[in-house]
């Protein structure tokens, strides 16, 4: 049976209820939809047999602008905000094989929210986002969970922005949309 792990990075608007559920779409090649509103749900699904989620340990605490990424068969996870302490700037990894958070090294950047995220090969990357701080930021960071460190890399080359989004084919990573009222 194939197992598929799915970080489902549901969280809710700061409009929205914190109890909103989320739901998702299977199909034969995997998860097609995520979630609109809810906290944050890790979930595994055994697409072979029965298509059911099962519920796995809760997040830290429900935030929206979230960002994540997976190395291995870790998950990682942090930023955002969280209505109750605001803004963040925590960093947790998920082991599936323990079904726990363990909390790693702050992110290295400022406060952020709504930042973009994407792995390559054994490392981590967020960056751009919001800061309620310093406004839009264009900054990008690289984690290393071997070392439990990060490391500020060369800036996103376009104006700064928040909900940007990230992904990586191979060894390169690419990020784009995104929004700055202030940006021509």
């Amino acid at each position: 049976m194939k197992t598929l792990l799915l970080l489902l990075l549901a969280v809710c608007g700061l409009q929205q209820a914190m109890s909103q559920t989320c739901t998702a779409t299977i199909t034969a090649s995997g998860p097609t939809t995520f979630c609109e509103g809810g906290s944050v749900v890790l979930s595994t699904n055994a697409v072979a047999d029965s298509g059911a989620w099962t519920k796995m340990t809760n997040f830290i605490s429900a935030r929206s602008g979230a960002s994540g990424f997976s190395i291995g068969n870790k998950g990682y996870l942090g930023t955002g905000y969280d209505p109750v302490t605001e803004y963040k700037k925590d960093f947790w990894e998920y082991d599936p094989a323990t079904n726990a958070w363990t909390q790693k090294a702050d992110f290295g950047g400022s406060l952020r929210y709504d930042a973009t995220s994407f792995s390559i090969g054994n490392k981590g990357y967020i960056g751009a986002g919001y800061d309620p701080n310093a406004g839009y930021m264009n900054d990008f960071w690289e984690y290393d969970p071997a070392s439990n460190t990060w490391t500020q890399k060369a800036n996103f080359g376009s104006p700064a922005r928040q909900g940007a989004k990230g992904f990586s084919i191979g060894n390169k990573g690419y990020v784009g949309t995104g929004y700055n009222p202030n940006a021509g």
